[in-house]
C-alpha cells in the first residue's frame, strides 16, 4: 500500500526519481503506514507546513486535515511557486 508524491520547485530534491520528460517534477512513493492525513505526508517527508504554498490531493486543491488513501496522489508545491487558486478555489477538506 502506497501514496504517490509530486513534488514541484525546491522540494523536487527530497524525490527518489525526477519527471523523465522534464525533470523538473520529483516523484516519491511513501509506504501508507502511519500516514493517515496530508499533514503526515509533510510530515514523513520534514517539509514545514509554512514552506508549502499549495496542496492537491488527487488533483483537488486541498486542506492539510483531509484523509489520504492507498493509492492517493498528493501534490505539494512550495512558497516560492505560489499559484491563484487561493484565491478562486476553497479548500476540500
Amino acid at each position: 500500500m502506497s501514496i504517490h508524491v509530486v513534488l514541484y520547485g525546491q522540494f523536487r530534491d527530497k524525490a527518489e526519481r525526477l519527471d523523465e520528460k522534464t525533470g523538473s517534477i520529483g516523484n516519491i512513493e511513501l509506504k501508507k503506514d502511519r500516514i493517515e492525513k496530508v499533514e503526515d505526508v509533510l510530515k514523513r517527508l520534514e517539509i514545514d507546513v509554512n514552506e508549502v504554498s499549495h496542496i492537491f490531493l488527487n488533483r483537488e486543491y486541498s486542506a492539510l486535515e483531509r484523509e489520504v488513501h492507498d493509492g492517493d496522489r498528493v501534490a505539494l508545491f512550495p512558497r516560492d511557486m505560489g499559484l491563484l487558486y487561493k484565491w478562486y478555489f476553497s479548500k476540500k477538506k
